[in-house]
């Protein structure tokens, strides 16, 4: 049996904003619908209101403001994987895009309502943290931009609070002479959840000294996070394959700290240090290449 709600359209952002603080937790937000529907059609839909914002044009735009990429909550990932301003600025964030789920989910699902799923999975999450910029929050009211690692507080639970929603997303363009990567395990092509999923962004100087990194990792924590421990045995080091490794190492080390010794980790444990090997490489040895 379907769920019974009510289905309201706003016109504007302040409608839509004003609408959802006057109903708090009454309300629910359709952006993509890749997730609330099937809630729906299984009637597991709890919401008593549904808002649908995938139409209003300010969640809807990719554009540079005040030297950020902003990327607005409604554009889906075929708009992101697709978009020129994200292939040159987050070409990390434009390869996620590509790979989720089918094209169709690609069609219909947004940034805004992946990062608000909160799945460890998420595919565009490694490569929003990796850009170090915020995630924009509104209501009525108020505005905040909390860091997306601090936005999202446990599997499938973020700090959005009532009355507000995501707007979009502000990330720091990548700079010249930086390199990137992602990369995710998968049981299969389409549709599959990523069992992995790793975001890097790095640039090495002419001396192939790391000048910066930043590492983050899908699926394998609870929420996401920096790999710090990783990035650390680089500051100031020459990038070499033997340190690599040491720094895939770490991040199985990290993911076993966080998640605890599970059934899976005998066969995670492999695949994430050959993941992030992967990652790493491509972002470090392609940069030191080229510099």
């Amino acid at each position: 049996m379907r769920s019974r709600f009510e289905y309201f359209r706003p016109k504007s952002l302040s409608e839509a904003l004003k609408f959802l603080g006057q109903n708090g937790q009454k309300a629910s937000v359709l952006a993509g619908g890749t997730d609330v529907m099937i809630a729906v059609r299984k009637g597991d839909f709890a919401g008593k209101l549904l808002v649908d914002v995938s139409r209003l044009d300010e969640l809807r735009t990719v554009e540079m403001r005040d030297g950020s990429l902003f990327i607005g909550a409604a554009v889906t990932f075929t708009e992101i994987s697709e978009n020129p301003r994200v292939l040159k600025s987050a070409p990390a964030l434009a390869k996620a895009a590509h790979c989720v789920g089918s094209l169709q989910i690609r069609n219909m699902g947004t940034v805004g309502g992946n990062v608000a799923n909160a799945s460890p999975a998420a595919d565009s999450v490694p490569a929003l943290v990796t850009h170090m910029k915020r995630v924009l929050v509104q209501s009525a009211t108020s505005e905040r931009p909390p860091l997306v690692e601090e936005f999202i507080v446990a599997p499938y639970r973020t700090d959005l609070r009532a009355g507000e929603l995501i707007t979009g997303f502000a990330l720091e363009p990548m700079k010249s002479g930086y390199q990137w990567s992602f990369q995710r395990i998968a049981r299969r092509g389409a549709l599959a959840v990523a069992r992995a999923n790793a975001a890097a962004l790095g640039r090495v100087g002419d001396d192939r000294i790391v000048e910066d990194l930043r590492l983050s990792v899908g699926s394998i924590t609870p929420q996401p996070v920096r790999m710090t421990a990783a990035e650390e045995l680089f500051r100031g080091a020459p990038v070499n394959p033997e340190l690599i490794r040491d720094a895939a190492r770490k991040v199985a080390e990290e993911m076993v700290r966080r998640s605890g010794v599970r059934p899976t980790t005998d066969y995670k444990r492999p695949a994430v240090e050959g993941l992030v090997t992967k990652v790493l490489t491509e972002t470090l040895l392609k940069s030191a290449g080229s510099s």
